[in-house]
C-alpha cells in the first residue's frame, strides 16, 4: 500500500504554494525589516532593524494565537483550491505540528501545564478559529505534535501509520510557525541567534504554514503527465546529548535517520536531492557538514548531492520547517525540475531530535497504444 501526496497549500512570506515554489526556484525572495521591532547588538548602543522572512498580505495587522489563526486559513485556502475540504471523509484526521505556545510567549492561561496539554489548547483554539472563519467543520480525530523543526516529521509518521492500518482514508498533516513578532525577535537577539551585518552566522526570522492531504487511494493524476507523489519512508532518532553539550555534534544521528529512510525504499536509485533545514546557524553547519561526510559510505553520489535549502528565501520558520520543505519536493517532483526522482527531507530539532522522510516520484502508468 503506498501513501500519496494528493494536495499541497500553503501560505508564507513567498505566497501560497504554487507561486511561492516557482519563486524559490527562481530565487525570487523578499526579505524585509521587522515593523514591530528593533534590536541591539550586544555592546551596541542603538538598536538596529531585524531582516524578518513575513507574510505581510496574510498576517498583517494580526498578533499572537491571531496571526497563527492567519496563517492556518491561508493555508487551508490554498489547500481547498486544489480538493474540497467540505467533502473529505468524516475520519479525514488532521495531524498538526505546533511550536510550544511557551517559547512563543502565548497567553493560553496555565503554562505549567505539560507540554502536550499546552499543544492541545493552542491547537484547538487555532483550529476552531480557522474552521469558523473558512465556514468548515471538521468531524475527523485531531492530534497535535510539538518537537521544534522535527514536529511535522512526527505528525506524517503518525498519520502514515493511520493510512497504513487503514484506519482512516485520509490525513491533512499542517506544520504552522510565527517566528517575526516582537517578543520571539528579542528572545533570539538576546540568545545572540540572529543574523545581522556583526552576525553572519545566523538565522533569518520567518513565519509559514503548510499542508499536505495525503491518501492511500490513487490520485486523479495517475492518469494525466503530473506523476504522483509518494510518501515512502519516515524516520527519526535522536542525539545522545542535547544541542549545546561542550561535544559538538558528529551528524551520526541525522545520517543514521537518512540511511534508514533510503534503505527501507529498497535499493538507492540514484541519489535524491536533500532537502535541509539548515537556517545558517554555526551548529547546524557543523552537523550538516559532518553528516553529509557520513552519507558519503553510501557510495560516490553522495560526494556532492544537489541540496536545496527553504530558509534561504523562507527564513527560520520552526515548526513549519518541514512541512514547507516537504511542498518545496512535492512541487520539483511534480513539475519535473527537481534534480532528482526522489527527495530526501532532513531536519534537526533545536534539542536532541533528528528526523529525515524520503518523498519520490511514482513511475507513470502506460496507457493504451503507449509504448514501453
Amino acid at each position: 500500500m503506498r501513501v500519496r501526496v494528493h494536495a499541497v497549500g500553503m501560505a508564507s512570506c513567498l505566497g501560497a504554494a504554487t507561486p511561492a515554489c516557482a519563486a524559490f526556484r527562481a530565487n525570487l525572495f523578499q526579505p524585509s525589516q521587522s515593523p514591530d521591532a528593533e534590536v541591539a547588538e550586544p555592546g551596541d548602543e542603538t538598536p538596529q532593524a531585524v531582516t524578518v522572512c513575513s507574510a505581510p498580505v496574510s498576517t498583517f495587522g494580526f498578533s499572537g494565537v491571531g496571526r497563527l489563526v492567519a496563517l492556518t486559513c491561508e493555508a487551508l485556502k490554498d489547500l481547498w483550491s486544489r480538493v474540497d475540504l467540505a467533502t473529505l471523509a468524516s475520519n479525514t484526521g488532521f495531524f498538526f505540528a505546533l511550536p510550544d505556545p511557551r517559547e512563543r510567549g502565548l497567553e493560553l492561561g496555565d503554562l505549567d501545564e505539560s507540554l502536550q496539554d499546552r499543544l492541545d489548547e493552542l491547537g484547538t483554539r487555532i483550529l476552531k478559529q480557522s474552521l469558523r472563519n473558512l465556514g468548515l467543520t471538521w468531524k475527523g480525530p485531531l492530534r497535535f505534535f510539538g518537537g521544534g523543526h522535527i514536529a511535522f516529521a512526527q505528525a506524517l509518521h503518525a498519520a502514515q501509520a493511520e493510512l497504513m492500518h487503514r484506519s482512516m482514508k485520509s490525513c491533512v498533516v499542517m506544520g504552522l510557525d510565527c517566528l517575526v513578532e516582537e517578543g520571539t525577535l528579542h528572545s533570539l537577539a538576546s540568545e545572540e541567534r540572529l543574523k545581522s551585518p556583526a552576525r553572519p552566522t545566523g538565522l533569518v526570522p520567518g513565519e509559514a504554514g503548510a499542508a499536505l492531504l495525503l491518501t492511500t487511494e490513487p490520485s486523479s493524476n495517475e492518469s494525466r503527465s503530473k506523476p504522483t507523489v509518494e510518501l515512502r519512508a519516515i524516520r527519526t532518532g535522536s542525539e545522545p546529548f542535547p544541542r549545546g553539550a561542550d561535544k559538538p555534534s558528529d551528524g551520526r544521528a541525522l545520517a543514521e535517520c537518512a540511511r534508514t529512510a533510503l534503505a527501507a525504499d529498497g535499493p538507492l536509485q540514484g541519489t535524491p536531492l536533500l532537502v535541509s533545514d539548515h537556517n545558517g546557524e554555526e551548529w547546524r553547519a557543523r552537523e550538516w557538514g559532518v553528516a553529509l561526510i557520513q552519507l558519503r559510505t553510501l557510495g560516490l553520489t553522495f560526494e556532492a548531492p544537489p541540496t536545496w535549502y527553504p530558509a534561504i528565501g523562507f527564513g527560520e520558520v520552526g515548526a513549519a520547517s518541514g512541512a514547507v520543505g516537504a511542498c518545496l519536493a512535492i512541487r520539483g517532483l511534480e513539475r519535473g525540475y527537481a534534480p532528482a526522482t526522489s527527495c530526501l527531507v532532513m531536519s534537526c530539532a533545536d534539542d536532541a531530535g533528528r528526523a529525515a522522510f524520503l518523498l519520490s516520484a511514482a513511475p507513470r502508468p502506460l496507457h493504451r497504444g503507449a509504448k514501453s
